[in-house]
C-alpha cells in the first residue's frame, strides 16, 4: 500500500510594482554551496520517509559552485537530504515555512562547516549538533587519558558524567525555549524517557524489578509528537514504532493487538501519521513468521481498515472484506473448519474426525515443484511420528489420475490421500491456499495451533509444542 499525501498549503502572493506593500513568493528555493560537490554534476534533494529511506523531490546541477533546488510548489516540512550518491548525503531541517534558504558547507565536515541563511530552525539544530560534536571530542580525549593512565577511572567517570549533564542541559534548554520550533521536536524525538531512580517495593518488601521496564514502556512515546505530520518525513516515528514492537512488545497475538491499539490511538492525532503507523504494523504482522500472530491482521482489518480508514476506496475496502472473510475462520486457536474430502474409492474423510494427538492438513498441487520436493519428507515425518500424528494429504487439483500418479511416484500411500471429488470447496477462499504446499497443524481438540510450517520443520514444531504442554501451569 502506498501513501499519497495531500497538499495542504495554500500560498497567496501579490506581484506589485517597485512600491509593493506586501509580497510572498510561492514555491521553494534552497541554494547550496557545498565544497566537494562536482561542478556540472546533477545532485538531488530528498527527504526521509520511514527509517533509512528517502524520497527524491528535486534535482539541481552544480553551476559556478552552487546548486539551486527550486520549484513552484512549497516543500513539506521534514528532515531533508542533499544527496550526492546513495551512500553520501547531508541532512538539514525544513519546517514547512522556511522555503527560501541558503546553505554553505564542506563535505569534509558538513556539521561543523554548515552555515545557514534564512533558516532559524537549522541555526538551532546545528548549534546543538556542533556543540555535541565538540563534547564528543572532549569525551574521547578523557577516555584516551584514562586508557593511558594519566587520570584515574574515577576522574574519567566524573568528567564524562559532567559532559553528559552539559549535553542534556543544552538540549533541555532548547526544548524549553524553542518549544514551538520543528528543531526542538526533532531533538526531543531523540530523547528516551527519563527513568525514576527509586523503585517501589513489592508486598514482601523487595524492590519491584519489573517496574522500570513497565515505566519505560509506558512512557516510550512521550517525546514523539504524533500530531506533527513533519515527523513522518524524518526517521523518528518509524524508528520509534519499530523499536517498540521489536523490543518492548511480547510477541503473542493478544499482546500485539493490545499494544497496536495503544500506538494507533496516539497516531490518530494526525490522519497521515495514523495511516502510516497502521500500514507499518499491518505490514509487519500480515505474514509474520511468528506462529500465532495471524490474528493481528484480522484485528487490524476488522477494527481499523473497515471502520475508519477513510483513504480506502470501495475496491480496496472490498478486498479487505474478502481477506477478512477468508482469514477469520482460520485464526490460530479456533477449531479447524469443516472439510470433507474423498479417496479414490469414494471413502470420505474429515480431519475433524481424527483421533490423533496432532492432525496435519497438507494442501498440495500434484504439478507443484515444491510439493514434489516436500512429499518424501512428509512421508518420512509420518513414518517416524505415526503414533501421534495423522496426515490428510489433500490435492487441490480435481484430477484423479494426477492424484494416483503422485501417490505412486512419491510413495505417500501411508497418508490419507484425498481430493474434493464433489467440488465443494474453493480452497483459496475457504482455506487460504494461495500457494502450495500449505500446512495446518491441529491439536487433539482440532484447534489450529500453527499454519504454513515448512514440512522439514514439522517435527521441531511438534516437539516444541509438546514441551510447552508439559511446562504449562495446570489450572
Amino acid at each position: 500500500m502506498q501513501l499519497n499525501f495531500l497538499k495542504t498549503f495554500v500560498f497567496i502572493y501579490l506581484l506589485g510594482s517597485n512600491m509593493a506593500l506586501f509580497a510572498q513568493n510561492p514555491g521553494h528555493s534552497i541554494k547550496v554551496r557545498l565544497k566537494g560537490a562536482t561542478e556540472g554534476k546533477t545532485y538531488h534533494l530528498a527527504h526521509f520517509f520511514g527509517y533509512n529511506q528517502y524520497i527524491k523531490v528535486d534535482s539541481a546541477i552544480v553551476q559556478n559552485g552552487e546548486m539551486n533546488f527550486k520549484g513552484g510548489d512549497p516543500l513539506k516540512g521534514g528532515i531533508y537530504l542533499i544527496v550526492l550518491s546513495p551512500s553520501q548525503y547531508y541532512d538539514f531541517a525544513l519546517n514547512g515555512q522556511e522555503q527560501f534558504m541558503e546553505i554553505d558547507a564542506d563535505t569534509l565536515d558538513f556539521v561543523q562547516s554548515a552555515k545557514f541563511k534564512g533558516s532559524k530552525e537549522n541555526d538551532i539544530l546545528f548549534g546543538y549538533r556542533k556543540m555535541l560534536a565538540g563534547k564528543n571530542e572532549e569525551a574521547e580525549k578523557i577516555k584516551k587519558m584514562s586508557d593511558e593512565g594519566k587520570i584515574s577511572r574515577e576522574e574519567s567517570s566524573k568528567s564524562l558524567g559532567n559532559i553528559q549533564k552539559e549535553i542534556e542541559g543544552y538540549m533541555a534548554n532548547i526544548i524549553s525555549k524553542e518549544n514551538k520550533s520543528f528543531a526542538s521536536k526533532v531533538l526531543k524525538a531523540n530523547k528516551d524517557p527519563e527513568l525514576p531512580t527509586i523503585l517501589p517495593k513489592k508486598a514482601d518488601g523487595r524492590p519491584d524489578s519489573t517496574y522500570l521496564f513497565n515505566y519505560y514502556k509506558g512512557h516510550f512515546f512521550d517525546n514523539i509528537d504524533f500530531s506533527d505530520e513533519r515527523l513522518l518525513r524524518s526517521p523518528f516515528i518509524h524508528a520509534k514504532v519499530e523499536r517498540y514492537f521489536k523490543d518492548l512488545v511480547y510477541q503473542t497475538a493478544d499482546s500485539v493487538k493490545r499494544d497496536a491499539d495503544k500506538v494507533l490511538k496516539l497516531a490518530k492525532q494526525n490522519n497521515e501519521v495514523y495511516r502510516f503507523v497502521l500500514w507499518w504494523i499491518t505490514n509487519k504482522y500480515e505474514n509474520s513468521e511468528v506462529v500465532g500472530l495471524d490474528g493481528v491482521f484480522i484485528h487490524l482489518a476488522e477494527n481499523y481498515y473497515l471502520k475508519d480508514a477513510n483513504w480506502l476506496d470501495s475496491t480496496q475496502r472490498a478486498k479487505f472484506q474478502e481477506r477478512l472473510a477468508t482469514l477469520k475462520p482460520l485464526e490460530t486457536g479456533l477449531v479447524f473448519p469443516s472439510l470433507v474430502v474423498s479417496d479414490s474409492l469414494g471413502r470420505e474423510y474429515s480431519p475433524l474426525q481424527s483421533k490423533s494427538s496432532y492432525t496435519i492438513v497438507h494442501f498440495y498441487d500434484p504439478d507443484c515443484g515444491h510439493c514434489k520436493d516436500a512429499a518424501p519428507k512428509l512421508a518420512a515425518f509420518y513414518d517416524k511420528n505415526k503414533s501421534k500424528v495423522s496426515i490428510y494429504n489433500v490435492s487441490i487439483a480435481h484430477d484423479p489420475k494426477k492424484l494416483s500418479n503422485f501417490i505412486q511416484t512419491y510413495k505417500v500411500g501411508d497418508l490419507i490421500n484425498a481430493m474434493d471429488y464433489k467440488g465443494r470447496y474453493n480452497f483459496r477462499k475457504s482455506f487460504d491456499v494461495y500457494s502450495t504446499p500449505t500446512n495446518y497443524i491441529l491439536d487433539e481438540n482440532k484447534r489450529i495451533i500453527a499454519r504454513r510450517i515448512p514440512v522439514e520443520k514439522l517435527e521441531d514444531f511438534i516437539n516444541f509444542h509438546e514441551k510447552q504442554k508439559i511446562n504449562r501451569p495446570k489450572k
